[in-house]
């Protein structure tokens, strides 16, 4: 959702019932990117509306709310976990948060259960319940992704060599006119070219598959589109071949013939 759009649409119904009732009160809006404004103010004249203005801004106050709550949970999140990182109690966290009793006493475990909650709204699934209990599932799961994350890494860091040296050969026969790129749309080949050189941590070179599994797919659509060879000689489609198999493309995706005059 897009909260200036919003705005905009609550705008629309009050600048309607300004011109029914001439009140002028509209030159107090706050502006369309003043979200937190915006509401203050379509709430404190929502009674300026009537019938189905009156449902429909009400409606378009739910959803902006909802969008700035969305906004607020993850700022929230961090400033929970700085505040457990630098040490402080839960007991603290509890008063920071309003939950005390009517003695003033700190609720922790309202807090930490704040904390499991938000831990579940912004990195949990649409479906994930916002119980403590599953912020727990949600660690595991980030965890598990980390794991496959670190073996991809390493697998990718393993095969970066032959990989950097075929994204070599692939560019000089590009440049030679000898591998087909479309002249329309070659974003795949100028991003390799742009970042071949900039592979510093495990990081970037595992991502470099990407670049080079782009570029040839980017060749293969062109190829079938054209009706024309991927490749103008036998070298380049060797290295086209060789370079479409490291990063697991079936080289039967860029039908036609395999080599001619391109």
């Amino acid at each position: 959702m897009d909260p200036r759009v919003l705005a905009g649409q609550l705008y629309e119904l009050h600048a309607r019932a300004e011109r029914s009732g001439e009140q002028g009160y509209l030159e107090r809006w706050p502006g369309d990117g003043e979200t937190h404004g915006v509401l203050v103010f379509a709430q404190a004249h929502a009674d300026r509306l009537t019938g189905e203005a009156y449902q429909e801004a009400a409606l378009l106050r739910i959803t902006l709310a909802e969008w700035l709550r969305q906004q607020a949970d993850p700022l929230q999140l961090r400033a929970l976990d700085d505040a457990r990182g630098a040490g402080v109690r839960w007991d603290r966290v509890a008063v920071a948060l309003q939950y005390v009793n009517a003695e003033g006493e700190a609720n922790p475990s309202s807090a930490f259960n704040r904390h499991a909650a938000l831990k579940v709204a912004v990195h949990g699934e649409p479906e994930d319940r916002r119980q403590p209990h599953v912020a727990r599932i949600i660690e595991a799961r980030a965890a598990q992704a980390e794991v496959h994350r670190r073996e991809r890494e390493r697998a990718e860091d393993a095969r970066y060599p032959k990989l950097d040296a075929l994204a070599r050969a692939l560019l000089r026969h590009v440049e030679a006119g000898k591998i087909l790129t479309d002249p329309d749309d070659d974003f795949w080949w100028s991003e390799l070219g742009e970042v071949v050189d900039d592979r510093r941590d495990a990081s970037e070179r595992a991502n470099l598959v990407v670049y080079v599994r782009g570029a040839i797919r980017e060749t293969a659509s062109y190829a079938r589109r054209s009706g024309k060879a991927p490749a103008g000689t036998e070298e380049a489609w060797r290295v086209l071949e060789s370079a479409a198999s490291l990063v697991e493309l079936t080289i039967g995706e860029f039908g036609g013939s395999a080599v001619s005059d391109v």
